[in-house]
């Protein structure tokens, strides 16, 4: 159904928003959804189940974002070019794709290998059904609907350990009214009923909003962004009974400011996460290479001075002697000089050769005995001179221990063995460089047993980083790489060798606790994003409606343009350019109106022209066609008129032709006029004489006016440059007025008379008058006085025009006066020489 465009909404059929709802409106909300996600916060999909995406999520991420914003311009500007939603929608296809198998089928998570396998089906089989006018949204969450129930049924496990944990043994029934829905939307779709539909969404929407909850308490993203939407999809189809199509200002301002808004805080804030991310990335690493190196030298330290305290001790004659002569008090003293008085040592004993106890160890409750069993003095027994450290074990007081043993030389083949022991749960007490967002461990490389841990204080088990990276990764003397965790969460793993230990010191730290700083301010960007668009849309809508309001007052004001009866005017409100719109309408109004009402005067004119013209034309055709008719019958029924007779016929014949021919010539004048033909030809020419022969020429024409007729024109010739043949005309027309508006033996005078700058011409008589309210028009084409048509003599209303456009030309000026009607009238020309001859 093409929409009629409006100002506002045009609205279709409420069944057709099931046919026209797009599945790229669905992909355009789920990408920008997981695209920011991915963007801003990429270390929540640090999950075990994203282990193959993660190292490129924020590419990912970039392209649902630019590939969803596109689509999104695409959709709401259609006149824009086709490429641009057809890379969009390649982009959140190949998105989606790489998404869907790495994601899903990898991870074997039927979910979403079911969920965005029909997303992808969906957006490249509705590019084929737009054509038609119809969207898949519908079928799609039908399909899914459908799939989601039978999965559910057949295999519920996968449900509940990817996300409907909370449901358990209820998974199946929630499986039936997936499929129950799903099959009652697609029998609405089949038969076109809009209530099925409605019912079928209302219960999908209860049903995906409790796959958002269940997710939710997971904290898995990816899923919370497209059960999200999809449970708005369902609401919005179910409660918006028509669809709308926006066309007009407010929603050009509301899109507009919509993408101008929200489009570059979520770009700009993008590129800062990023960045700060970056930044945190390296000060997390150099920060846990930081911890493991001042660990690693402390306990290289650490084992630097118990080698050297036991070496020391050791090799000094004296305490050989005294250990030789078997002087138990001397050996006691010194064993507990090194056990109390070092600071380094928990505990200290001598064994002789064969592992009996010579001296005891005081802190350990003087515990004696053979020892002989002990690794720590097997390999003492195999090694040479130097100082060696044992693995870990138990004492026999059940005290985790370490021990430095060093062998000492005797004499004659004899040796003992000092032993210096760290307690291992004093050296966890130690204090570290490491934050507590940071886990430190410490394990013997030989057999992997821990001899520290930070976080829950176990010694003596396997080493859990072991699991993580391997052996061979830790059989290197450093190094730093982000891993799963057991419980599937991304660390950051940073390790180093001990040097002169078989030792390895290990910093691991979570991403997601450690960049929660970044979280929060990607948050903020977001939220302040979503607070700008909708500030942005607010105001587009304030904005959008005063514009409105404007421009459809102008529109109705283009609707009434030409309307005689109407007012035109639209209120200029403000100093914009749409208030300057409004006062150009109305200027061109008022120029519409004035140009309309010269129109119709001319319309008037012209009618009021023809009826006079032709009936004018008619008068004397009338006559002549008679007097003809008369001379026709006359000359063929035998004798034929007097001559007196005869001439008086041709006078009559004559004063018609006359009449005719000044008729034409009027005609022919105003013409030339309008045409800009109406041209002088000057010369010198005495206007008294002249006006001498036109009184003289009408006076012998009319001879029963004659008397009535008179002329005052001074002695002296009157002399300049003027065209004499318009002269002439200008003259015989007024005098001719003159005579036609005056009753007979009133007298009409013309008065020639001599100025300073040039001739005033008067022409007087004592007439019918002229109206005070007819006088400024008086010289205006097809114009005629009220009382002249009253009392009609003949004319069309060009005489007086003709007049003027003659004196004008020449650089003179005409002017009638009038007391009033029955008051008579005066015309008065007055030429110039000196401006006749500029004009010439």
């Amino acid at each position: 159904m093409a929409p009629t465009p409006e100002s506002g909404c045009v609205r279709v059929p409420a069944v057709d928003i099931l046919e026209q709802a797009r599945v790229e409106w669905f992909a355009v909300a789920f990408g920008l959804v997981v695209g920011i996600t991915m963007v801003f916060i990429p270390y929540e999909f640090g999950a075990a189940m994203f282990q193959y995406i993660y190292p490129h999520i924020r590419l990912l991420g970039s392209l649902f974002l630019v590939g969803s914003a596109m689509m999104l311009v695409a959709l709401m500007y259609p006149a824009w070019p086709v490429f641009v939603g057809g890379v969009g929608r390649a982009f959140v296809l190949g998105a989606v794709a790489v998404y869907w198998w790495a994601a899903s089928v990898l991870p074997v998570s039927l979910t979403g290998s079911v969920l965005y396998l029909f997303l992808l089906v969906a957006l490249v089989v509705e590019r084929s059904t737009l054509r038609r006018g119809r969207g898949l949204l519908p079928v799609f969450i039908a399909a899914l609907a459908l799939c989601f129930g039978g999965v559910m049924a057949w295999a519920p496990q996968e449900f509940v350990r990817f996300a409907m944990a909370g449901l358990g043994p209820y998974v199946r029934w929630v499986g039936l009214l997936f499929f129950l829905t799903g099959a009652l939307l697609a029998v609405g779709l089949w038969r076109r009923e809009p209530l099925y539909c409605r019912l079928a969404l209302g219960g999908q929407s209860l049903l995906f909003l409790n796959m958002v909850i269940a997710v939710a308490t997971r904290g898995s993203w990816s899923g919370l962004s497209v059960y999200s939407v999809l449970t708005l999809a369902c609401v919005l189809l179910v409660t918006v009974r028509r669809w709308p199509t926006l066309v007009g200002v407010r929603w050009r301002l509301f899109r507009g400011m919509a993408l101008a808004s929200v489009l570059p805080i979520v770009g700009v804030g993008a590129v800062a996460s990023f960045l700060a991310q970056k930044a945190l990335e390296e000060e997390l690493h150099g920060k846990a290479q930081q911890v493991v190196a001042s660990e690693t030298a402390r306990l290289e330290q650490t084992a630097l001075i118990a080698s050297s305290l036991l070496r020391v001790q050791g090799q000094d004659p004296g305490f050989i002697a005294l250990v030789r002569d078997g002087n138990r008090e001397g050996m006691r003293e010194r064993v507990s000089l090194l056990e109390n008085q070092s600071g380094l040592f928990d505990a200290a004993w001598l064994l002789d050769e064969a592992g009996e106890t010579l001296v005891s160890s005081g802190r350990l409750n003087r515990a004696s005995g053979n020892f002989a069993h002990r690794a720590y003095f097997q390999d003492a027994l195999k090694g040479g001179a130097q100082v060696l450290l044992s693995r870990p074990f138990l004492s026999l007081s059940g005290q985790p221990f370490i021990v430095f043993t060093m062998p000492m030389d005797l004499g004659a083949g004899r040796r003992a063995f000092l032993v210096g022991g760290l307690s291992l749960r004093r050296l966890g007490l130690q204090p570290t460089l490491a934050s507590r967002s940071y886990h430190v461990e410490m394990f013997d490389r030989r057999d992997g047993s821990l001899l520290r841990e930070t976080e829950r204080g176990d010694v003596l088990t396997r080493s859990p980083v072991l699991e993580l990276l391997g052996v061979e990764t830790l059989a290197r003397s450093e190094g730093i790489q982000e891993v799963f965790d057991d419980a599937g969460r991304r660390i950051v793993v940073a390790h180093a060798q001990v040097a002169g230990t078989p030792w390895t010191v290990v910093v691991t730290a979570r991403l997601r606790e450690a960049f929660a700083p970044v979280t929060r301010m990607g948050a903020w960007v977001v939220a302040i994003a979503v607070l700008a668009g909708a500030i942005a849309l607010m105001l587009s809508q304030w904005v959008g409606r005063d514009v409105a309001r404007r421009l459809e007052t102008l529109r109705d004001g283009f609707a009434v343009l030409g309307t005689p009866s109407v007012e035109q005017r639209v209120p200029a409100r403000g100093d914009d350019e749409i208030a300057q719109l409004a006062l150009g309408f109305n200027e061109m109004a008022m120029r519409i109106d004035r140009t309309q009402k010269e129109l119709r005067e001319a319309i008037a004119s012209r009618d009021q022209f023809l009826s006079m013209a032709s009936h004018e034309l008619r008068t004397p055709l009338t006559p002549l066609k008679a007097t003809l008719e008369l001379l026709i019958r006359q000359s063929g029924s035998g004798p034929g008129m007097s001559p007196e007779r005869q001439r008086d016929t041709f006078a009559r014949l004559n004063r018609q032709v006359d009449r005719l021919t000044r008729l034409i010539g009027d005609m022919l004048d105003v013409s030339r006029l309008q045409s800009g033909r109406f041209t002088l030809t000057v010369a010198p020419v005495d206007a008294g004489a002249l006006a001498r022969e036109v009184v003289e020429r009408i006076q012998s024409a009319r001879p029963e006016r004659a008397r009535q007729l008179t002329l005052e024109v001074p002695a002296q010739p009157l002399v300049g440059l003027w065209d004499e043949q318009r002269l002439d005309q200008l003259l015989t027309n007024l005098v001719e007025n003159a005579l036609r508006y005056s009753p007979p033996h009133t007298p009409v005078v013309v008065r020639v008379r001599e100025e300073a700058d040039g001739v005033r011409v008067d022409v007087e008589d004592r007439g019918i008058g002229i109206p005070q309210e007819s006088l400024p028009q008086l010289f205006t084409p097809f114009f005629r006085a009220r009382n002249a048509t009253e009392h009609y003599a003949g004319g069309l209303g060009l005489g007086l025009a003709i007049c003027r456009e003659i004196v004008e030309r020449h650089g003179g000026r005409i002017q009638a006066t009038s007391a009033g009607p029955g008051q008579g009238t005066c015309f008065t020309v007055r030429l110039f020489r000196e401006a006749v001859a500029d004009a010439a």
